[in-house]
């Protein structure tokens, strides 16, 4: 069972409290399951919670009873489940329905939160968060990827939309937004479950970070002691110690005997510690000299 088939069968469990909140879910449903469209007249899943739901709202909120059918699949073991309007008059009742309630239906926010779980049950997905973060509804139509924006920028979501082949659809790729989104639809599996691996991910994206920065710092710190170390040996070979500057000699020596060394390190092992600036100075200072010669 896929991760958004769990996340809809725990969806299709919550029962709004309120008239208008049963009223905006049904929306939802009914909107984006395209059969408030004309021509229309049945909506097919593979989830026999959602055409229980699809099935029950209509008669709940609507007052038509619909049929729902069992289709075998051929060479599958699963079934289809046909959502079917009886006749023109009963989809004329469903339309009307929501005509009569006009543009406040997502009035409030709590009334937003049913709608947006109205659609992701009918047309949303969510990729399982220990691969990717994305959630997608396929609207179908620009003016329902409309819709939907407007009722994400609500809660303050904001994602984007996208034309694919001849239908549109809506997605959100952030984390935070996604975790956002299914605790305004009432999801406390998902929600556990996401906001879990989401902290388990920044957890091991922040330590390679921090590896990884480490490893850099040693390869700059082993790459600039590699180019002190050969000007070092310049200067030994065409002067030999006696010919290096009395204060730099003792950190020719170190630097030599431990090229691995931080300049913090090579600081706290002269005889005499100085700062790492210090260091740092008398070093270029060595370099310049092997320049010279």
């Amino acid at each position: 069972m896929s991760y958004s088939t769990v996340l809809k069968n725990e969806l299709c469990q919550i029962r709004p409290e309120s008239d208008c909140c049963r009223l905006a879910e049904a929306y939802g449903l009914l909107l984006y399951s395209r059969l408030l469209s004309e021509g229309h007249d049945s909506y097919a899943t593979e989830t026999k919670n959602i055409a229980g739901l699809m099935a029950e709202t209509m008669a709940s909120v609507c007052g038509v009873y619909t049929d729902v059918i069992t289709l075998a699949r051929t060479g599958s073991n699963g079934c289809r489940y046909l959502v079917s309007i009886p006749d023109a008059g009963q989809k004329r009742m469903i339309c009307a329905r929501f005509a009569e309630a006009g543009g406040g239906i997502l009035s409030q926010e709590c009334c937003v939160a049913s709608f947006l779980r109205g659609v992701f049950i009918v047309c949303g997905t969510v990729t399982d968060p220990r691969r990717d973060y994305h959630m997608e509804f396929l609207a179908g139509s620009e003016r329902r990827c409309d819709i939907l924006s407007d009722a994400l920028a609500r809660i303050g979501i904001h994602g984007h939309k996208l034309k694919r082949g001849e239908r549109w659809l809506f997605y959100v790729k952030d984390g935070n937004d996604i975790i956002a989104i299914m605790k305004a639809m009432g999801s406390n599996y998902a929600v556990q479950n996401i906001e879990q691996t989401k902290s388990l991910r920044d957890y091991r994206n922040k330590t390679n970070r921090l590896v990884n920065c480490d490893q850099a710092n040693i390869d700059r710190t082993l790459s600039a002691s590699e180019q002190q170390c050969a000007a070092i040996r310049r200067l030994i070979d065409k002067r030999g110690y006696a010919g290096i500057p009395p204060e730099l000699r003792e950190l020719a020596r170190l630097r030599l005997e431990n090229p691995e060394m931080t300049l913090r390190d090579l600081s706290e092992s002269l005889s005499e510690p100085i700062t790492r600036s210090g260091v740092n100075h008398r070093l270029r200072k060595l370099m310049e000299l092997a320049e010279e010669i």
